[in-house]
């Protein structure tokens, strides 16, 4: 039987033992004889043995140094570790806490704390955030105490890590055992299977999940691509049931600042989506709070928050003295919705760090490699690049485009043949044609035309195609940014494209999809971006920290300054009021809002059944399905002995204090007599 301590310090209490001892022998060396002139008139008083008054004396020190011994040790903690032996498995505990458990089905997940036992046997505890990554060991009785306030983190992403822990730590404290791990999880289908070592005796214990509807907000856009003011334009709104029942008569409401806008009654079956249209208008560049609210079951993410406004006009660039310009120009110039810029080869690469916007290129000869490898991470940023070719490309030309521009899964290589072909009408219900079709004056103009083409490649989202198939304008993803190349020359006055008055309308819809300043919607994500916006002038990251605050709540995420914007990081751990709108604040100034959501992961109440996580483990013999209250909790016991020494403590004092009252009680007897 092993003793250990809990405050180990209050042992150097033990030297004050010392001290009783001291004052005994003292006590018995200050002893002094008194002299009388005649005791003859003196009446004689009875006198106990000397031998008697030794043990007496000797007895009173004794339960003297025990009452203080036993009262040290008390407040030292002292532990009793059961018998250990190689064979002896520590029991590792983990938690599956995340967010669509605790707080999606709160009622399952807090009944299971019912079947723990009520005991003092020993438990190292696991959450999926690893926020107990002491590994201290609890016991049982402390677990059911923690079980309601634990905290809700993401979904597991990668159980063998938490396996790993659980062997590395098993591994540290008790070399050579074979550690046994009762894993409770709801075993969601989102996240991957944990599987265990074969030296594990693992229990799997299941929480089942009460069939619920579930009805999440899968995603948001709008008909047009460029809100505005005063103009009505639909907000699309992707909805998706990912509980595991059918939803029936549920109502979805859209909420502008808190004030209902429209309601929806929702049918969908388990797993089944549906768009929904919400037709409303902006009258101010304001940034407006917008709530979609759901009234299912599943609490936690009934709500979906999302920012909407009317964004700054889009920075648009081309160089001076390109070819074709002036037709460029036409389009941008006298457009509120664009700031036209007509920059210098030198002053765009000066500068190119500092810019965010939409740039048109049609001779890349012009540029050095190392520029044109500016350019490409320009565009990684979050940009948009448009190449017009207006001549057939050369070998070297293609080669730069591969080099800088091509993104996985597409390859530019020269056109064998530069003859017109004929184009193929637009895909109408594509996303790209959305605006250009809702006005009328472009409707007649979508007809076939011919063109030329200089340049030819595999991949990317067609826009345009030639009957024959190939590519005439399609879109790239580059980075977090966008490319769209054109296979020839369609400025020139005499091609279809430009007779047809499609020039202007799609080259406005190309640079109204640049990315930057699209939508002012933030979703949850472990890291997030926050860009510089053109009227705010920044110093340094010391002098500019990022701050996040949401009513009384307040909160600085880890973050860094890259020049012209902050990279910001959640925490590992969630929140009960994580979602909603956050403020965020750079040197006292608030910058903008940010609307978050949890996961849309954690909403996925789907899980494995029974039968299909007993068909996933078969023939594993050290691995079983069972319930927490039929799991045997072996192992050792760890018992606090602090009570029985404050007892022992009070014991010897009363007995001390016994004796003392005997001793006098004789002595006073004697003398009446």
């Amino acid at each position: 039987m092993n003793i250990s301590f809990g405050q180990p310090l209050f042992l150097w209490g033990l030297l004050s033992i010392g001290v009783p001892i001291w004052l005994h022998f003292i006590n018995k060396k200050s002893a002094s004889t008194l002299y009388f002139s005649d005791i003859r008139v003196l009446k004689g008083t009875p006198t106990q043995g000397k031998g008697f008054r030794y043990l007496h004396d000797l007895g009173l020190l004794l339960f003297r140094i025990l009452a203080l011994l036993a009262l040290i040790l008390a407040f030292s903690q002292p532990k009793r570790e059961g018998l250990l032996n190689e064979n002896y498995s520590k029991t590792y505990l983990f938690v599956d806490n995340h967010v669509g458990l605790v707080e999606g089905n709160r009622t399952a997940f807090n009944s299971l704390a019912t079947e723990l036992p009520r005991s003092k046997k020993p438990v190292f505890m696991l959450l999926n955030s690893f926020q107990n990554a002491d590994f201290e060991s609890k016991t049982w009785n402390e677990v059911y105490d923690l079980w309601p306030s634990i905290k809700v983190s993401n979904r597991v992403c990668n159980p063998t890590s938490l396996v790993d822990r659980i062997t590395e730590i098993n591994a540290e404290q008790n070399v050579g055992s074979r550690p046994s791990i009762i894993w409770v999880s709801d075993f969601p289908r989102s996240s991957p299977w944990p599987e265990f070592p074969k030296n594990f005796d693992v229990q799997i214990v299941s929480i089942p999940i009460p069939p619920s509807a579930n009805i999440v907000v899968d995603s948001i856009s709008n008909s047009a691509s460029q809100i505005q003011s005063v103009r009505p334009f639909n907000l699309k709104v992707r909805i998706k049931n990912i509980g595991n029942l059918a939803a029936k008569g549920q109502k979805l409401s859209l909420y502008l600042d808190d004030f209902p806008i429209s309601r929806e009654k929702i049918n969908l079956k388990e797993g089944e989506a549906k768009w929904l249209d919400f037709g409303i208008s902006l009258s101010d560049k304001r940034a407006i709070k917008a709530k979609l609210i759901s009234d299912d079951q599943v609490l936690f993410d009934n709500v979906y928050s999302f920012m909407l406004e009317i964004p700054e006009s889009k920075d648009v660039y081309v160089l001076e003295g390109m070819s074709r310009e002036k037709y460029i120009s036409t389009v941008f110039l006298n457009d509120s919705l664009f700031d036209f810029h007509s920059v210098n080869r030198q002053s765009l690469l000066a500068n190119l760090s500092k810019i965010k916007g939409f740039l048109i290129l049609n001779d890349l000869n012009i540029f050095s490699p190392e520029a044109l490898k500016l350019i490409s991470n320009w565009v990684k940023q979050g940009n948009t690049l448009v190449f017009l070719p207006t001549a057939i490309l050369n070998n070297g030309v293609i080669n730069q485009l591969n080099s800088n521009f091509a993104s996985q899964g597409n390859v530019f290589k020269l056109e064998t043949s530069n003859r017109t072909s004929a184009v193929r009408l637009p895909i109408k219900h594509g996303r790209f044609f959305n605006s250009i079709l809702e006005q009328s004056s472009f409707k007649k103009n979508l007809e076939m035309f011919n063109s030329n083409s200089y340049v030819q490649w595999d991949g990317g989202l067609p826009i345009f195609e030639y009957v024959n198939g190939k590519p005439f304008l399609s879109q790239f993803k580059l980075g977090a940014g966008s490319m769209f190349v054109f296979s020839g020359d369609i400025a020139n006055e005499a091609d279809g494209f430009f007779k047809h008055g499609l020039f202007l309308p799609v080259f406005q819809e190309m640079a109204l999809n640049n990315n930057i300043n699209h939508w002012s919607v933030t979703a949850f994500s472990n890291t997030f971006d926050i860009s510089a916006p053109k009227k705010y002038k920044f110093s340094s990251s010391e002098k500019a920290l990022v701050t996040l605050n949401k009513g009384k709540q307040s909160w600085i995420p880890e973050q860094k300054w890259t020049g012209t914007q902050w990279i910001c990081e959640w925490p590992e751990l969630l929140d009960r009021n994580f979602s909603g709108f956050w403020q965020v604040n750079i040197r006292g100034k608030k910058m903008l809002n940010l609307a978050i959501n949890y996961p849309l992961k954690e909403s996925d109440l789907r899980q494995f059944s029974r039968a299909e996580i007993l068909a996933h483990y078969k023939g594993k013999q050290n691995i079983q399905f069972t319930n927490m209250k039929d799991i045997s909790f072996a192992g050792a016991f760890s018992s606090d002995l602090s009570l029985y020494f404050f007892i022992a403590s009070l014991c010897f004092f009363l007995i001390e204090m016994a004796m003392v009252f005997y001793s006098q009680r004789k002595i006073n007897s004697e003398l009446r007599k």
